[in-house]
């Protein structure tokens, strides 16, 4: 535990907000490129005016921030990263427009950019979360973070399971300290509410992933999902570059002079390998789920969000119509796993 006082308190756990509001950017890049081009690019505002979808990325990112400023608990933090992520993706996806003199939205490298881009920051916000030792002060705002929810969401047990960690892990224990656990410790676990639709999907979810798990022995249980999602990535990357091939061999054939051989491209080539790295993950989660479901979950979870932030930048430059499609059902992944893993932590059953 690092004894320097921070000047601004890390979130423990952030990532699952980072989380939010990549996948929510990278889908608002792909979903409006691929709206325009078969609405045949319409523009807004008349013959006179061009309202660019640009400002409404704008507002959404604005409506983030007044959010966090003006409401409490973790609810409010997930809505924010959702609409910041779908506000910051709506407005840098014009970023041809204003790094070419020609206001060029169709600039080729964009894409590009904008992948960079959502990597860098997050790296940037990773490396922010592992720097340095967490300090007695983050300790003890995290611990309050989640006694606030005893509050505002009724206190769930990992929750309460979190905090008490928190506070466990702070070296020296004052009266502050002391406190603060027995006040967690009195506190109400409510079961979480079942109303609302979100709630419903949620509960749907686990029910199904319980069911996974007690056919596990007959229909090979997770290792089922991990290879559908393997194979649906993988399956769409060798069709897309499969009939590239077939289309510039027939084009090859024709002339004379070119012959018949098939020269792969640059793009082919980052197709595939970002499609191999997320599919190693994969693999290896299968084959670590006998020792540890969790440690499986977290592996899986991440080839996932590797698939969304590379594969699907890559193939929607060669194929947007099936990106789009592979798109939804990596959101659709990515969403229930997220749901089985904290169903995990809740039960304590990630062994």
């Amino acid at each position: 535990m690092s004894s320097q006082r921070p000047v601004f308190p890390r979130d423990l756990v952030a990532g699952r907000y980072l989380d939010l509001f990549i996948v929510g950017g990278v889908s608002a890049v792909l979903a409006i490129r691929f709206i325009l081009r078969i609405t045949g690019y319409p523009s807004l505002g008349g013959a006179r005016f061009h309202i660019a979808h640009m400002l409404w990325g704008g507002l959404l990112m604005a409506a983030a921030l007044l959010v966090c400023l003006s409401f409490l608990g973790n609810r409010t933090r997930l809505l924010a990263a959702l609409l910041g992520g779908v506000g910051f993706g709506t407005f840098i996806d014009e970023i041809g427009k204003f790094i070419t003199r020609d206001n060029n939205y169709f600039y080729q490298p964009s894409i590009a950019l904008i992948y960079i881009l959502f990597v860098l920051i997050y790296l940037a916000s990773r490396d922010l979360q592992m720097r340095s030792g967490i300090t007695r002060e983050e300790y003890l705002v995290n611990a309050i973070n989640d006694l606030e929810e005893a509050v505002i969401n009724d206190l769930q047990p990992d929750e309460r399971d979190r905090a008490l960690r928190y506070l466990g892990a702070i070296a020296e224990k004052d009266d502050l300290t002391s406190g603060l656990a027995s006040l967690i410790e009195r506190a109400s676990v409510q079961p979480r509410r079942t109303h609302g639709m979100l709630r419903r999907i949620r509960r749907y979810v686990v029910v199904g992933y319980e069911a996974v798990l007690a056919r596990a022995n007959r229909f090979g249980g997770l290792v089922t999902l991990f290879v559908l999602q393997l194979a649906v990535n993988a399956g769409t990357v060798a069709f897309i570059v499969a009939r590239a091939w077939s289309a510039q061999a027939v084009a090859n054939a024709s002339d004379q002079q070119a012959g018949t051989f098939v020269i792969i491209s640059i793009s082919d080539v980052l197709l595939i390998v970002s499609t191999f790295i997320p599919s190693v993950f994969v693999v290896i989660a299968a084959f670590a789920l006998r020792r540890s479901r969790m440690r499986a979950l977290r592996l899986f979870h991440r080839a996932v969000l590797l698939s969304i932030l590379f594969t699907e930048v890559f193939m929607f430059y060669r194929n947007q119509a099936a990106a789009l499609v592979v798109l939804a059902f990596n959101l659709f992944a990515w969403a229930c796993v997220n749901v089985v893993i904290t169903r995990e932590l809740r039960t304590g059953a990630g062994s």
